[in-house]
């Protein structure tokens, strides 16, 4: 067993075949996460963080390097990997607690057993009462949850989300960060979250890392020494956060100045 969850080595990508064509999106990227750790990656805006997080889940090959999970290949299909992306996938004739239970479903469980722990997680989720419901009856935020929970029901080793709340009014976002805490404070899977919010990254991340501007790599590190369980709406009074805050936008503005 490795020491850690994740390891990504020499990780290189470039986009297109031709040499005249090519747009290189990553340079050199070593990275390693711990088990139960939740990183956050920021950085400026096309710099490169959806690409980072496709190849950590497996979506897409890098030009060069490996991703390792637990030590092996993410190549070799032993590990449960949860993906939440920016956009709503549930399946919008399905029932939330068919959403729910759709991985279920495609690893084999039986319909009784799958429904059972889809209810389990719909009701720890705050959301019992709308197990019947369609997609299109709920709100952007209750849909947004049922994503989650379908992600967190197959209980796996690791979660990637991007930008999962990106769409979402600053109330309903803070109201899904509570849930994501709560749940990760229980479960303890190992996540990692791309976000353009700061904010957010300090508020949910034990560790977050910056990337550079195109071709990226990885310009800075930033342990957040918050205490857990953390109170969304106290975080961002606190000194350290305020300091961290301070830091990390420095140096993302000085990415964006060397650009222009």
């Amino acid at each position: 067993m490795s020491e850690y969850k994740l390891t990504l080595k020499g990780i290189h990508h470039v986009y297109g075949n031709k040499a005249d064509d090519e747009t290189e999106a990553i340079k050199h990227i070593d990275l390693n996460v711990r088990d139960g750790e939740f990183l956050a990656i920021v950085g400026a805006s096309g710099c490169g963080k959806s690409t980072l997080l496709n190849i950590m889940c497996g979506m897409i090959e890098p030009s060069e390097g490996e991703v390792l999970i637990d030590g092996d290949s993410i190549s070799s299909g032993k590990h449960r990997i949860g993906y939440i992306s920016q956009t709503d996938t549930l399946l919008p004739w399905r029932k939330i607690e068919s959403n729910v239970a759709l991985g279920l479903e495609i690893e084999g469980i039986s319909k009784k057993e799958r429904l059972e722990q889809a209810r389990k997680m719909i009701a720890l989720s705050g959301m019992e009462g709308f197990e019947k419901k369609y997609p299109h009856e709920l709100s952007g935020g209750m849909r947004k949850r049922a994503v989650i929970i379908r992600a967190l029901v197959q209980n796996p080793d690791i979660i990637f989300m991007d930008e999962p709340f990106g769409p979402l009014d600053v109330f309903t976002r803070e109201t899904l960060q509570k849930e994501i805490l709560k749940m990760w404070g229980e479960r303890k899977n190992t996540i990692i979250y791309i976000t353009h919010d700061i904010a957010e990254a300090i508020t949910l991340a034990d560790r977050i890392v910056l990337l550079s501007r195109r071709p990226s790599i990885v310009k800075n590190e930033y342990k957040v020494d918050l205490p857990r369980p953390r109170v969304i709406e106290e975080c961002k009074y606190n000194p350290v956060f305020l300091e961290l805050e301070k830091q990390i936008w420095h140096d993302i503005k000085d990415e964006l100045q060397e650009e222009v």
